[in-house]
């Protein structure tokens, strides 16, 4: 009996695909999403009382993270008389662990992608297609909102000349859950047989828009011989300290969300 339910356990624990693009769209969620920062980000620059927020000196990174969960699940269970009990109304009910035979699979399949963006580049980019304000079907493409959150963020900086910004990240996290159950009971004269069946689908989409400011180019002097001074700027460096800043803003998230999950 032991080994037929595992049998049937391997059987049943069928690992969720990556969710299709009708489900999940990139090209159309990183699309808004680019569209939202780029009109922020000229905004704020054009803005005068703004200037402090240096919309030309971020990088940004896009995550999109989807999740799927299945779970299977079915029970059985049986009644019969008992042929060698003096009482034909009593029965005796034959059932492993609870209720029947319980069978329980479950199943998880994540991924996750995150595009860089240089709000530089992405101000003077000619190629993007901000697509037309039509409401789209999956929720993640549509109006996310970004460009009040920036200005909003932008704008408290000037209470204060000592008030910069520090690790701004903008979230949306959406679940869609598919859930069924059934059950099965026949009776005849000898007993019952029982069944119990159902499953769910959770479907998690987590978009995430994080920023890290790139610090501005450092001019130094080296001392030669005589008197002949020569400036040079120091750049490899520069990106790569935002991008450790974000990268550190990312393991800072996933750890909070791994200790909100129940």
């Amino acid at each position: 009996m032991a080994a037929c339910a595992a049998t049937v356990l391997q059987g049943c624990a069928l690992v969720p695909d990556v969710p299709p693009d009708p489900a999940l769209p990139i090209k159309e969620i990183l699309a808004q999403t680019a569209c939202e920062l780029q009109q922020t980000f000229i905004s704020l620059s054009r803005s005068p009382t703004l200037q402090r927020f240096q919309a030309e000196q971020w990088l940004v990174n896009v995550s999109i993270a989807p999740k799927v969960d299945t779970d299977l699940n079915g029970s059985a269970g049986w009644t019969r008389k008992h042929p060698f009990l003096g009482n034909p109304s009593r029965f005796t009910t034959w059932a492993i662990s609870g209720p029947g035979l319980q069978l329980d699979a479950k199943a998880e399949r994540s991924s996750s992608v995150t595009f860089n963006i240089k709000s530089a580049d992405l101000m003077r980019d000619k190629v993007l297609q901000c697509p037309p304000n039509i409401p789209s079907l999956h929720v993640l493409a549509q109006h996310l909102g970004v460009e009040a959150w920036l200005r909003r963020t932008a704008e408290a900086m000037t209470i204060a000349d000592s008030a910069n910004i520090d690790k701004p990240t903008y979230n949306t996290d959406i679940t869609i859950k598919f859930a069924a159950n059934g059950s099965y009971t026949f009776t005849f004269p000898p007993g019952t047989d029982l069944a119990t069946f159902g499953g769910s689908y959770i479907l998690d989409e987590q978009l995430s828009i994080s920023m890290a400011p790139i610090p501005r180019k450092i001019s130094i002097v080296t001392l030669p011989v005589g008197q002949n001074f020569r400036g040079e700027t120091v750049t490899s460096a520069q990106e790569q300290a935002a991008q450790s800043r974000l990268d550190l803003i990312q393991l800072e998230q996933a750890i909070r969300n791994i200790q909100s999950r129940p």
